[in-house]
């Protein structure tokens, strides 16, 4: 058998010590870079109203886009958030579920409800019997106080499938879609500390998608081709986040009951993940990266077949955010990495249990109505 490459796992794990360390060398930057401002505002001259001269140096522009958009140091994390996480393939994507895109940067304010589109697309397999998955979740929430934040999470899922019959080339092929609403979601949210670091959310997801569609021969789609798994499933994520000067920097971690056997004998595992996500304030603009490394306490199964799904799977996250005070863009991309721990394939010949998996590109907006 051949052997898996170590690059990628190389790589995605260079790319986690680097960023798990740019924090601190930014910090010690901006401490040298103040201490020397610092210093020389000592030596200048200081006028008779007391203020220093003009040749002072200037405190990091950052701070003042910073300070301008979160109404000062003390309400500052309640204007950041530890946003939803975009996407995710299968039933009930964006629930059960905390690896993918995230959105770290300001958030909008002034309204009655945070409104949060975030359109996904994901894509599974290769041409010619390529599967299209695209989803369109809307996060609606509300502060009761400064304390608690109550939401709902409401997906409409549409799957495009390519020839999936495998007519093609004795046939002509036959395309087949399945579309609508997913699992419904319910969120909770308790702020913790002083200014509001530390997020803890219990996530409970309704089992309101179509589980059971089947094909025209009246066989059952598998539980990825569904818009729905047909059992409720619940998460609890912690979130703490790290503001700083240049940015922030959010850390946190997930447990998820993603619904166990359904009565097509379908079964998700539990799991749960660990995340970092850096984000670095350009004016209105936040370029932010981040890696989910999330585990798995079994395979899936599909119709009583197991599944080659991850028992480890490590993602690495981009995107870039821009905002205001009453709306915010997002544009991201995911590409997760697994081990499957699976040698050999449905035929019993050799495999790697090393790999990719789909990746995913997702836009999002959010507004702050009423």
């Amino acid at each position: 058998m051949k052997r898996p490459s170590v690059f990628v796992p190389l790589f995605l794990a260079a790319t986690c010590v680097a960023i798990g360390l740019l924090p601190s060398l930014s910090r010690q930057r901006e401490l040298a870079r103040l201490t020397s401002a610092l210093t020389h505002l000592a030596a200048t001259t200081v006028e008779g109203n007391g203020m220093a001269s003009d040749d002072a140096v200037a405190p990091d522009p950052t701070l003042f886009v910073r300070v301008d958009a979160s109404g000062g140091a003390a309400s500052a994390l309640d204007q950041l958030a530890s946003w939803r996480t975009i996407g995710g393939c299968g039933a009930g994507a964006g629930a059960g579920s905390s690896a993918g895109l995230k959105w770290i940067g300001r958030n909008v304010r002034g309204g009655l409800f945070n409104v949060q589109e975030q359109v996904s697309y994901t894509n599974i397999g290769k041409a010619p019997y390529a599967e299209h998955n695209f989803f369109v979740n809307t996060l609606i929430t509300t502060d009761i106080g400064e304390k608690w934040v109550v939401g709902a999470l409401v997906p409409f899922v549409y799957k495009w499938f390519s020839d999936p019959m495998h007519l093609a080339p004795f046939a002509p092929a036959i395309d087949y879609s399945n579309g609508g609403l997913g699992d419904l979601s319910l969120l909770l949210t308790r702020r913790l500390g002083d200014i509001n670091a530390t997020q803890v959310t219990g996530v409970v997801g309704l089992p309101t998608g179509k589980s059971d569609a089947t094909w025209p021969s009246g066989a059952y789609l598998s539980q990825g081709q569904q818009v729905g798994f047909g059992k409720a499933n619940a998460t609890l994520v912690l979130d703490h986040t790290m503001d700083e000067v240049w940015g922030l920097v959010v850390v946190g971690a997930a447990a998820s009951y993603r619904g166990g056997t359904n009565k097509l004998d379908s079964y998700r595992s539990p799991m749960a993940a660990a995340y970092a996500y850096t984000g670095y304030f350009l004016g209105p603009f936040v370029p932010a990266f981040g890696l989910t490394l999330s585990g798995y306490k079994d395979h899936d199964v599909d119709l009583n077949a197991e599944q080659f799904t991850p028992l480890v799977s490590l993602s690495a996250n981009a995107s870039l955010e821009w905002s205001t005070d009453w709306i915010a863009l997002l544009l991201g991309a995911s590409i997760p990495y697994k081990y499957d721990g699976i040698a050999k394939g449905q035929s019993g010949e050799p495999r790697s249990p090393w790999g990719f998996m789909p990746w995913t590109v997702a836009i999002g907006a959010s507004v702050a109505p009423f």
